[in-house]
């Protein structure tokens, strides 16, 4: 209990504020410990992002839909189009994460960066079932493997998600929908 109360203390705060000017002692007073307890649990705020990321569990719950829905798609341009949808709105809510990986990128220590890394291998393994399955489903002969796919999709997914959560206006793309049309074409 103790552990979850501070998870959510971190993002009810987190996103209102950012996680750069959330303080700990904030986090502490809103889950009703003490600090140190905090320091206990997770050894640090960036310790402490790293679990609300891991108990949010975006990516986890995208990856389950993906597996729910493999056979609803009638091509590959709908498939693609459903998962860059699906990521997006999972990022979306997230976006104090997503802005701070970005502002913070830097300064977060190794182990969190590390542990950051690892948790991308599971979403690209979940995009790849999804893709496979859709590429295998309708035959179709790729030169890239969904393996392949998934990461670069993801690559550019997470790239349009850092520039609309991060600026006011990035002039890129007139709208979602034009990007998501343009990123399925691609």
């Amino acid at each position: 209990p103790t552990r979850q109360r501070l998870i959510g203390a971190a993002l009810e705060l987190f996103v209102p504020r950012g996680v750069t000017e959330t303080t700990t002692k904030q986090i502490a007073e809103l889950a009703e410990v003490n600090e140190v307890t905090l320091f206990r649990n997770f050894g640090s705020k960036h310790g402490l992002l790293l679990a609300v990321i891991e108990e949010a569990a975006v990516f986890t719950k995208l990856g389950e839909s993906l597996v729910d829905r493999t056979n609803q798609t009638s091509s590959i341009h709908e498939t693609l189009k459903d998962y860059a949808i699906g990521c997006l709105q999972a990022l979306e809510r997230v976006p104090e994460v997503v802005r701070t990986g970005v502002g913070e990128a830097g300064t977060d220590p190794a182990e969190n960066r590390a542990a950051l890394r690892r948790s991308l291998p599971g979403t690209n393994r979940d995009a790849a079932e999804y893709f496979a399955a859709a590429i295998d489903r309708q035959k179709l002969h790729t030169h890239l493997s969904a393996e392949k796919l998934a990461s670069l999709l993801n690559g550019m997914l997470v790239g349009y998600a850092v520039i609309e959560f991060t600026g006011d206006f990035h002039g890129l793309w007139h709208d979602r929908g034009v990007f998501l049309e343009n990123l399925v074409t691609v």
